[in-house]
């Protein structure tokens, strides 16, 4: 393919990279797309507040604690063929979610999700890294980075005036075609990037997950940063395009766009944060993208039309890109280098497995309570967030 050439050429990058950026473009822009839709669509086949939270809360747990194994299980078969499967779950998956016509049939459709997820999230940042020299991988991340926030900022508009003007499932047929193709380029131009595989028995498998629950290196406090992080973000992410649309009755438009205000305040910060994180240290940007986090919480319990929300969506970018790379590089200087890779598949699978009630519990707050009970529970959690991130140490 041509444009794979030129994105090597233009960009200076070998191997599989500019395969990647593309075929992650192409990818993320039907995911921005979804992002949008799919709350209101499982709604509207009959769902409730509740049941959406379950949903997401059985979503994230099963892609969680499958991720404490999937990235093992890649140091024995390999990179690319693990890969090749996620796509192939996720294909099946969005056309049994097209079939649909009722909030039940989906169950298979997220079983599937979640164990695409958990190929995915592990085993593809593997294969960045190990398809870029060491001294370019910062490059490479932020390149593949940008190929989520890029698409943000226009498919998550075009996503809700799709959707509001022809339905849902247009959006799941763009879905469709775009990880379709997809994968296809992964597949024709994307190589093998493990040269040496592991033997791993079962018996040590399992003995090195016990490993997860006892934190070494000093990382205990951080543990509990990243896991209250995620439960707090997890009590209102899976429901939070459903709270809006029952509460204050925002157009799937007018989602979009702040969808979009989102990623491109994260998109324009993103350099600056994490040079900001190499100048002045780790510690000192958590703190400060919790506080940020805490800000825009609090500016939701008091916004009550579509410009309050947005001027708060342009601050959560913010907090966004402040988290990232200083929790990446908090862990990432923590570790012995030999190490890394299965600390960040723990410590993701972790999170994931605690925090998989949160969703259920804010669908509930929310029910008993109204749209401001889950996001106090957050705004609470946030600022126990920043409290914990002063005592650690800096990495």
């Amino acid at each position: 393919m041509k444009l794979v050439e030129r994105l090597r050429g233009l960009l200076g990058l070998r191997d599989n990279l500019p395969a990647m950026a593309l075929s992650e473009l192409i990818s993320n822009t039907g995911w921005n797309m979804f992002e949008v839709i799919w709350q209101p669509y499982v709604l509207s086949l009959g769902a409730t507040i509740p049941i959406l939270g379950s949903l997401t809360g059985m979503e994230t747990a099963l892609r969680s604690g499958l991720q404490l194994v999937t990235g093992r299980i890649s140091d024995r078969v390999g990179r690319k063929n693990p890969l090749v499967v996620s796509y192939a779950l996720t294909l099946v998956g969005v056309f049994l979610s097209l079939l649909a016509r009722s909030w039940i049939f989906l169950i298979p459709a997220i079983f599937l999700f979640s164990v695409s997820g958990a190929l995915w999230e592990p085993i593809f940042p593997t294969m960045i890294s190990e398809s870029s020299e060491r001294d370019e991988r910062g490059t490479a991340f932020s390149l593949i980075s940008l190929s989520w926030f890029l698409p943000g900022f226009y498919a998550p508009a075009l996503a809700g005036y799709i959707a509001e003007r022809y339905g849902a499932r247009h959006v799941l047929g763009i879905l469709l075609l775009t990880e379709l193709s997809a994968s296809i380029i992964f597949m024709m131009y994307i190589k093998e990037t493990m040269k040496r595989r592991e033997t791993l028995g079962l018996h040590r498998l399992f003995s090195s997950l016990r490993e997860v629950l006892t934190p070494k290196f000093g990382l205990s406090r951080f543990y509990a940063v990243v896991i209250i992080d995620r439960f707090a973000w997890a009590i209102g992410e899976g429901i939070f395009i459903g709270m809006l649309l029952k509460t204050f009755h925002f157009t799937l438009i007018q989602i979009g766009i702040l969808a979009n205000a989102v990623s491109i305040s994260a998109a324009c910060s993103q350099m600056t944060m994490g040079k900001l994180v190499d100048r002045y240290g780790r510690r000192p940007l958590l703190i400060a993208s919790g506080l940020i986090w805490s800000c825009v919480l609090g500016g939701y319990l008091i916004s009550s039309d579509f410009p309050g929300f947005l001027i708060c969506q342009v601050f959560l970018g913010l907090a966004i890109s402040t988290w990232d790379p200083a929790m990446n590089s908090y862990l990432s200087n923590a570790v012995p280098e030999e190490e890394r890779g299965r600390f960040f598949g723990d410590l993701n699978g972790l999170k994931g497995l605690v925090s998989f009630p949160a969703p259920i519990l804010g669908a509930f707050l929310y029910e008993a309570y109204g749209f401001r009970a889950p996001v106090l529970a957050s705004l609470v959690l946030s600022l126990l967030i920043s409290s914990i991130s002063v005592t650690l140490k800096e990495r």
